[in-house]
């Protein structure tokens, strides 16, 4: 995979866990961004080295789910 097909998975996934916060916590893309921003599953996902970006889209939602839930160690699983 290329640098740039990297890229658009990264962007690709993160589009949809902003999409995801936004509806569940009822706030802007900002707001959303921002949150997403501070969690560890973000933190693996700009990592390349932890190929996170090649996981379903769900399956990264679903890790950070748990995050958020107070579980960070879920990401640790995958």
């Amino acid at each position: 995979m290329t640098s740039a097909d990297q890229k658009k998975s990264i962007r690709s996934i993160a589009a949809f866990l902003v999409e995801y916060i936004m509806n569940n916590n009822n706030c802007s893309r900002d707001e959303a961004l921002e949150l997403l921003i501070k969690t560890t599953v973000y933190e693996a996902l700009m990592d390349t080295d932890t190929d996170l970006y090649l996981e379903p889209r769900e399956a990264v939602l679903d890790i950070l789910k748990e995050e958020l839930a107070g579980n960070p160690y879920k990401l640790l699983e995958v």
